[in-house]
Protein backbone atom coordinates (compact mmCIF):
# COMPACT_ATOMS: atom_id res chain seq x y z
CA UNK A 1 0.00 0.00 0.00
CA UNK A 2 1.05 3.65 0.24
CA UNK A 3 3.57 5.51 2.39
CA UNK A 4 1.61 8.37 3.99
CA UNK A 5 3.04 11.44 5.71
CA UNK A 6 0.70 13.19 8.16
CA UNK A 7 1.51 16.79 9.14
CA UNK A 8 -0.90 17.87 11.87
CA UNK A 9 -0.40 19.83 15.10
CA UNK A 10 -3.16 18.05 17.05
CA UNK A 11 -1.96 14.75 18.57
CA UNK A 12 -5.55 13.47 18.70
CA UNK A 13 -6.08 14.12 14.97
CA UNK A 14 -2.70 12.52 14.18
CA UNK A 15 -3.77 9.45 16.17
CA UNK A 16 -7.13 9.27 14.38
CA UNK A 17 -5.65 9.70 10.89
CA UNK A 18 -2.94 7.15 11.66
CA UNK A 19 -5.53 4.58 12.78
CA UNK A 20 -7.57 5.10 9.60
CA UNK A 21 -4.54 4.91 7.29
CA UNK A 22 -2.93 1.92 8.99
CA UNK A 23 -6.31 0.19 9.15
CA UNK A 24 -6.44 0.50 5.36
CA UNK A 25 -2.97 -1.06 5.06
CA UNK A 26 -0.90 2.08 4.59
CA UNK A 27 2.40 2.88 6.31
CA UNK A 28 2.33 6.15 8.24
CA UNK A 29 4.92 8.62 9.44
CA UNK A 30 3.85 11.82 11.11
CA UNK A 31 5.03 15.10 12.52
CA UNK A 32 3.22 17.67 14.62
CA UNK A 33 5.34 20.52 13.29
CA UNK A 34 6.15 21.57 9.76
CA UNK A 35 9.78 21.89 10.80
CA UNK A 36 9.77 18.09 11.26
CA UNK A 37 9.07 17.45 7.57
CA UNK A 38 12.74 17.64 6.53
CA UNK A 39 13.65 14.76 8.84
CA UNK A 40 11.03 12.56 7.13
CA UNK A 41 12.14 13.11 3.53
CA UNK A 42 14.00 9.79 3.53
CA UNK A 43 10.65 8.01 3.93
CA UNK A 44 9.65 9.24 0.43
CA UNK A 45 5.94 9.63 1.13
CA UNK A 46 3.55 8.77 -1.70
CA UNK A 47 0.72 10.85 -0.21
CA UNK A 48 0.79 13.77 2.22
CA UNK A 49 -2.08 14.66 4.53
CA UNK A 50 -1.62 18.11 6.02
CA UNK A 51 -3.47 20.52 8.22
CA UNK A 52 -3.78 23.84 6.45
CA UNK A 53 -2.88 25.93 9.49
CA UNK A 54 0.28 25.00 11.35
CA UNK A 55 1.67 27.33 14.00
CA UNK A 56 5.30 26.99 12.89
CA UNK A 57 4.64 27.88 9.23
CA UNK A 58 5.11 31.56 8.34
CA UNK A 59 1.67 32.85 7.42
CA UNK A 60 0.19 29.58 8.64
CA UNK A 61 -0.23 28.22 5.08
CA UNK A 62 1.15 24.68 5.17
CA UNK A 63 -0.04 23.85 1.65
CA UNK A 64 1.97 26.69 0.09
CA UNK A 65 4.97 25.76 2.22
CA UNK A 66 4.79 22.14 0.98
CA UNK A 67 4.38 23.25 -2.62
CA UNK A 68 7.58 25.26 -2.16
CA UNK A 69 9.61 22.11 -1.43
CA UNK A 70 11.08 20.52 -4.56
CA UNK A 71 11.06 17.10 -2.87
CA UNK A 72 7.25 17.06 -2.94
CA UNK A 73 6.65 18.43 -6.47
CA UNK A 74 4.87 15.27 -7.60
CA UNK A 75 3.48 14.10 -4.25
CA UNK A 76 -0.32 14.22 -3.96
CA UNK A 77 -1.57 16.29 -1.03
CA UNK A 78 -4.80 15.94 0.93
CA UNK A 79 -5.65 18.95 3.08
CA UNK A 80 -7.54 18.72 6.34
CA UNK A 81 -8.87 21.55 8.46
CA UNK A 82 -11.78 22.61 10.64
CA UNK A 83 -13.31 24.66 7.83
CA UNK A 84 -16.41 23.57 5.88
CA UNK A 85 -15.60 20.88 3.32
CA UNK A 86 -16.89 23.02 0.42
CA UNK A 87 -14.39 25.74 1.31
CA UNK A 88 -11.59 23.18 1.60
CA UNK A 89 -12.45 21.61 -1.75
CA UNK A 90 -12.24 25.04 -3.36
CA UNK A 91 -8.86 25.67 -1.72
CA UNK A 92 -7.68 22.27 -2.97
CA UNK A 93 -8.82 23.04 -6.53
CA UNK A 94 -7.17 26.44 -6.64
CA UNK A 95 -3.99 25.52 -4.75
CA UNK A 96 -3.07 22.21 -6.34
CA UNK A 97 -4.06 19.78 -3.59
CA UNK A 98 -5.67 16.55 -4.70
CA UNK A 99 -8.21 16.17 -1.90
CA UNK A 100 -9.82 17.82 1.11
CA UNK A 101 -11.38 16.67 4.37
CA UNK A 102 -13.08 18.68 7.08
CA UNK A 103 -12.36 17.86 10.72
CA UNK A 104 -15.88 19.12 11.42
CA UNK A 105 -17.33 16.12 9.55
CA UNK A 106 -16.06 13.83 12.31
CA UNK A 107 -14.37 10.45 12.47
CA UNK A 108 -17.08 8.39 10.70
CA UNK A 109 -17.00 10.57 7.57
CA UNK A 110 -13.22 10.91 7.54
CA UNK A 111 -12.65 7.19 8.06
CA UNK A 112 -15.14 6.46 5.29
CA UNK A 113 -13.57 8.83 2.74
CA UNK A 114 -9.83 8.86 3.46
CA UNK A 115 -8.84 5.30 2.44
CA UNK A 116 -10.49 5.68 -0.97
CA UNK A 117 -8.89 9.08 -1.47
CA UNK A 118 -5.44 7.65 -0.80
CA UNK A 119 -6.05 4.61 -3.02
CA UNK A 120 -7.12 6.87 -5.90
CA UNK A 121 -3.87 8.87 -5.63
CA UNK A 122 -1.32 6.04 -5.68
Amino acid sequence: MARVLIIEDSPLIVQMLTMVCEGAGHTVTSTEQFSGVAALLADSPEVIITDLNLPDVPGGDALSALKGLDEFDDTPIIIISGRPVEELEEIARTSGAQGALSKDDGMPVISGRLPGMIDSLV
